[in-house]
């Protein structure tokens, strides 16, 4: 006569069960990735001539997801001064925290340590933003940077 321990079946299949739904969720939580060149530069004069709804609020730094490594050179100089006299326009992110638009500015804002920013929150993906606004996209000359970090090249002094 076979013996079955079912408390330890029972473990096993949680188990189981628990890390299929953990890589699950992992392979569907990807990271999503676009060129600077696809992705709309917009502003809220833009936002409010348009159908999306959106509302103005200040989140986490931490919690903006960046989508584009693309850089254009001299932008970081210019940005980093509004970023020292808090005269920075608000990022846009879409309904999930991916930004749409403020690379430049958020990699200052990371620099300088600034916990709580301002933002546009449009509510929509990033895909459908991208797709709706596609007129706004800018074609201006970008690099890549050669380190993980941003480039250093183009930083002005932080005096404070």
């Amino acid at each position: 006569m076979m013996v079955f321990n079912f408390k330890k079946i029972k473990m096993n299949k949680l188990l189981i069960i628990l890390m299929m739904t953990v890589l699950s969720l992992t392979a569907l939580a990807e990271d999503k990735h676009f060129d600077r060149n696809q992705l709309p530069q917009l502003n809220q004069e833009i936002l409010d001539s348009s159908d999306y709804a959106y509302e103005k609020v200040t989140i986490p730094t931490k919690d903006i997801i960046p989508v584009q490594t693309q850089r254009v050179r001299g932008f970081r100089v210019q940005e980093k001064a509004w970023l020292l006299n808090d005269e920075y326009g608000p990022l846009i992110v879409d309904q999930d925290n991916y930004l749409i638009d403020g690379h430049h500015r958020l990699d200052g804002i990371k620099q300088l340590q600034i916990k709580n920013v301002r933002v546009l929150r449009v509510n929509a993906s990033i895909e459908e933003i991208t797709e709706a606004f596609s007129e706004y996209q800018d074609n201006t000359p970008t690099y890549e940077p050669v380190t993980s970090g941003p480039d250093q090249t183009d930083l002005i002094p932080i005096t404070q």
